[in-house]
């Protein structure tokens, strides 16, 4: 061929210039979460399930919220209603906003996961998702120790954390939580958290069972799942499905 034009060569220099802006772009996209690559998820009302829950070993199903209102404490029932579901595991996430909660609510929480078993679902756990205070994690702790001491033995018990606990917190008060896992979320609403993965090497230092839990289509950097994989107590992630 014959020599390149100027005008042919300033043509290639601005089609490598596109290609060097479009890059980052195309490697942000590559980030996201994708919820068919995991198997762990959350439902939560008003999302639809989709196809990826075919592949679930382990579902976390909003079931509800213990609000106090004029000085009385209740469930709102909210979810899907109770049914036999194809989850090797389940857990009924209840969303707390106070924890000045008397017994009967207690019971009635116990009550809607027998209801639940008895329906013919196995491995049914209790999740609490409350966002403590790093301050306020000792009266967490007590709140929890009355949870506890309600389930039965077969009943394993989850709670939701927020990223700076192990930061800012006391990594020995999580520690201590009478909790079989904890379930570390790195979004607020329905994005990640900014700078998400500064919190996250503070999670090693936990000697609980502990999760990581991710929004679909949020930021999540893979490297992090081989870094925590270096801890035993690392059970991997869970995503939160959006609609």
């Amino acid at each position: 061929m014959g020599r390149e034009t100027p005008l042919l060569l300033v043509i290639k220099r601005v089609l490598l210039v596109f290609s060097l802006l479009l890059s980052p772009v195309i490697c942000a996209a590559q980030t996201g979460v994708d919820a068919s690559q995991y198997q762990k998820f959350w439902l939560w009302a008003g999302v639809r399930p989709q196809p990826v829950l075919h592949q679930m070993s382990e579902l976390y199903l909003y079931q509800g919220e213990i609000v106090r209102q004029q000085g009385k404490a209740r469930l709102w029932s909210k979810g899907i209603p109770v049914s036999r579901l194809k989850a090797p595991k389940l857990w009924l996430s209840i969303r707390v906003t106070t924890l000045d909660i008397p017994e009967p609510m207690l019971d009635a929480m116990l009550t809607l996961r027998e209801k639940w078993v008895a329906a013919g679902n196995q491995h049914v756990g209790i999740q609490i998702d409350f966002d403590a205070a790093s301050y306020q994690l000792d009266k967490y702790a007590e709140f929890l120790s009355r949870v506890r001491n309600k389930l039965p033995k077969d009943c394993p018990l989850s709670v939701t954390g927020l990223l700076d606990w192990a930061k800012t917190g006391n990594v020995n008060q999580l520690n201590q939580l009478p909790v079989d896992e904890l379930v570390v979320q790195t979004y607020q609403g329905r994005k990640t958290v900014t700078n998400y993965d500064a919190y996250l090497p503070a999670l090693l230092g936990l000697t609980i069972p502990f999760r990581v839990g991710l929004v679909q289509h949020g930021e999540w950097d893979k490297q992090w799942q081989q870094r925590l994989s270096q801890s035993s107590y690392y059970g991997g992630e869970v995503v939160f499905l959006l609609n």
